[in-house]
């Protein structure tokens, strides 16, 4: 149980959490495993899950073209590594998914064997019902992680859009 209080504090959704709001945390988490190459979630699909890597590596694979676009069937070419997640510093994904039911924005699948700890979104309504304290504390660490997202999504558009502009002004 230690280990695992302090594995949570590790992460940005826990960190500062007393041991006490740790361990209600705790009460929610299940352990999930997948194998290396397993599809963890996939792009577009509806999703009720979060996941805290606690072993392994995943990597966050986007779609380049929209759906119904006439492109290159190739799934090299359709899809982009967007970033590897390790379990250095026990990341979490699919936290979106604990606010509203939404379509999944990646497709995140194992390169290695994967240990996570899987909150689901009603065992997270039900904890933050309970504990009002704990629940806000978890949804603005939610909030400052999806700003954080939204702030390097801002600056990938920004740098997109600077090369492609580039280009254009060449042709």
């Amino acid at each position: 149980m230690e280990k695992d209080i302090s594995l949570l504090k590790e992460t940005t959704l826990f960190e500062n959490f007393s041991e006490e709001k740790i361990k209600k945390v705790l009460s929610i988490c299940g352990k999930v495993s997948f194998s290396e190459n397993a599809v963890i979630m996939r792009e577009g699909e509806v999703g009720d899950t979060m996941y805290v890597i606690l072993k392994g590596t995943v990597e966050v694979v986007k779609t380049l073209v929209l759906e119904g676009m006439d492109m290159d069937e190739d799934e090299k070419v359709r899809n982009k590594v967007f970033t590897k997640l390790t379990a250095e510093t026990h990341p979490v994904f699919g936290e979106i998914s604990l606010l509203e039911e939404s379509k999944r924005t990646a497709t995140i699948k194992a390169l290695t064997d994967c240990t996570f700890y899987e909150i689901k979104k009603d065992d997270f309504l039900r904890l933050a019902e309970e504990d009002c304290e704990l629940g806000y504390q978890i949804v603005l660490n939610i909030a400052r992680v999806v700003c954080s997202r939204l702030r390097k999504a801002d600056e990938d558009v920004i740098k997109l859009s600077t090369v492609l502009s580039i280009v254009l002004k060449e042709s």
